[in-house]
């Protein structure tokens, strides 16, 4: 399945700061103009944030009175809020006024926002640690497409924790942040050259000489790349005025990037490359954030070719940005420090009266794509009681009632005498999917005791670069390679097909297909074409998403 892009993509090279607001020529519409979204913070429902943070206690049976009859009970914390990101119109009105001014023309509109692609919230706060200030990465979390969309985080707290973040919330600007980290895509300009990798210089450089377990940041990518185009591991060669080499390297940047590094999740590494990154983010770099490289965390590949690989850089590329949304949590206390609806104060002495509530969130992924893919989803949760009870429930979703989804769904269940708090938050659940055109596909009861189903999709958008010398082909009589790839799709098995003709002006070098989360390779078949009809095939697996077109096999 090959996936259209966005009907009104944006140039990369028009970036204009007006105002407040960062903003990109919409490719083919004459003054035109997107912005990215430039705010962050809680969600408000009725003049009050969707925000709660109860600390709790119960009764410690276990404790040891010493020499004293006051003893320290049992309990900690527990904090919920959703958050959202967005641009106020105040913004965008003073935005397209100051565009208009700029170029003195009163024809130039600000369209909306940037098409967001992906999207992931950070959460840190700030912990006093011996004395001293450390900044702690909380949790990570998939954060919607569009903008005004509510995303919920919730996690529970030691004693000590709560007590310390109570504090914090008490001060006059607590130091808890939250960062929105948006990709986008965008059209660089039409360069017309090529960027060609030399495999056996870069595997005598020093980035081979590192460890395969090491974490890279943005900043040391692009130092590598600046390093093996010094060192001559990377040329390029470039045709006309108007093709600059600096300009046309970062246009190859993604697809180098592919080629020599893999991206990691930051809340998937260890602890202390986990603090690198918060410092990285938060620290040295400041919140504002880069539009290159973002703020992802890599680990470079194992290269095994050898020889030397061509990019072909003669249109105008799709490359990947990033953009930071980043805010601090605000002086809630100091507003809502007596509502108990916000913060609260308890003591768990009855368990007749307690409820679970499991809320259910969409991702925004799954919701971009879902008129495309799904007819409906399907959360069941059961909970097997300690008096032999069973508590089932289920929240439902399709193309119909998807538009009036605005933030989580809850499913809730009693205490019907489970004594034991721990096991009382365990409950098992299950997800239904009705896929249009391709059936249905359902989990296996998984156990949890979390207080959030993340509903991601159960699959993934997945590209194949394409990557050759057209030139080299054109010389060898090849009239064209046909490129078919075959994976597994929930119970099914699907096969897609490109042509490439050498000899053509353009070709579409890029294969846009959806795989199960689970399938990371597919199989592909190359056949050369030639001249006088004979052909020759290559066949393999494919993980990484790039696929030789100029490496011929020897015919026989």
């Amino acid at each position: 399945m090959l996936i259209s892009l966005s009907a009104q993509p944006v140039l990369l090279d028009g970036l204009v700061q007006a105002e407040d607001l960062i903003c990109f020529p919409v490719h083919g519409k004459k003054h035109q103009y997107k912005y990215l979204p430039n705010t962050g913070g809680l969600s408000v429902k009725n003049g009050t944030p969707e925000f709660s943070f109860l600390q709790y206690a119960f009764e410690n049976e276990n404790s040891a009175g010493g020499n004293s009859s006051i003893t320290k009970a049992l309990g900690g914390g527990l904090l919920h809020f959703l958050v959202e990101y967005y641009t106020p119109e105040r913004d965008v009105d003073r935005a397209e006024k100051k565009l208009q001014k700029m170029f003195d023309n009163d024809s130039i509109q600000l369209m909306g926002p940037v098409e967001i692609t992906k999207g992931q919230f950070v959460l840190v706060s700030s912990i006093l640690i011996d004395g001293e200030e450390s900044k702690e990465l909380i949790g990570t979390g998939k954060a919607p497409v569009f903008q005004n969309s509510k995303v919920a985080f919730s996690f529970m707290m030691d004693q000590e924790k709560s007590q310390i973040l109570m504090e914090s919330f008490k001060m006059k600007t607590p130091d808890i942040s939250i960062m929105f980290d948006l990709s986008f895509q965008a059209l660089t300009s039409a360069y017309n050259g090529k960027v060609t990798v030399d495999w056996n210089m870069v595997q005598n450089s020093s980035y081979s000489n590192k460890s395969v377990d090491a974490i890279f940041f943005s900043s040391d990518t692009e130092k590598t790349f600046q390093e093996l185009t010094q060192a001559g591991a990377i040329t390029m060669e470039s045709y006309g005025n108007d093709s600059l080499g600096g300009d046309m390297l970062d246009a190859a940047y993604d697809k180098l990037l592919k080629m020599m590094y893999e991206p990691v999740q930051p809340d998937s590494i260890n602890e202390d490359d986990s603090k690198s990154w918060v410092e990285k983010t938060f620290g040295s770099r400041g919140l504002a954030g880069s539009l290159i490289g973002g703020s992802n965390v890599y680990r470079q590949r194992t290269i095994k070719t050898s020889g030397k690989t061509t990019v072909e850089i003669n249109s105008r590329q799709f490359v990947d940005r990033h953009h930071f949304v980043t805010f601090n949590i605000g002086d809630l206390y100091k507003k809502h420090g007596n509502d108990e609806r916000v913060f609260r104060k308890a003591a768990l002495d009855e368990d007749l009266f307690k409820q679970r509530e499991i809320f259910v969130n969409i991702d925004g992924d799954m919701k971009s794509e879902f008129e495309k893919m799904v007819n409906s989803v399907a959360v069941s949760m059961k909970k097997k009681h300690t008096n032999g009870d069973e508590t089932v429930r289920e929240v439902f979703f399709n193309t119909a009632n998807l538009e009036d989804f605005n933030g989580p769904l809850k499913m809730i269940y009693l205490n019907k005498e489970d004594v034991d708090k721990e096991k009382w938050l365990d409950y098992d659940y299950s997800i239904h999917w009705q896929f249009k055109k391709d059936g249905d596909y359902q989990t296996d009861w998984k156990k949890s005791n979390a207080p959030i189903i993340n509903l991601y999709a159960p699959y993934k958008l997945h590209q194949i670069d394409l990557m050759g010398d057209l030139e080299k082909l054109k010389e060898e009589n090849v009239m064209a390679v046909v490129v078919q790839i075959e994976y597994p799709f929930f119970g099914k098995n699907k096969k897609e097909k490109l042509l490439i003709k050498p000899f053509n002006e353009s070709n579409e070098l890029v294969m846009n297909t959806i795989l199960p989360s689970e399938v990371h390779e597919v199989k592909y078949t190359l056949t050369w074409v030639y001249k006088d009809g004979k052909k020759l095939s290559s066949s393999g697996t494919d993980e990484f998403g790039i696929l030789l077109i100029d490496e011929i096999p020897e015919g026989e």
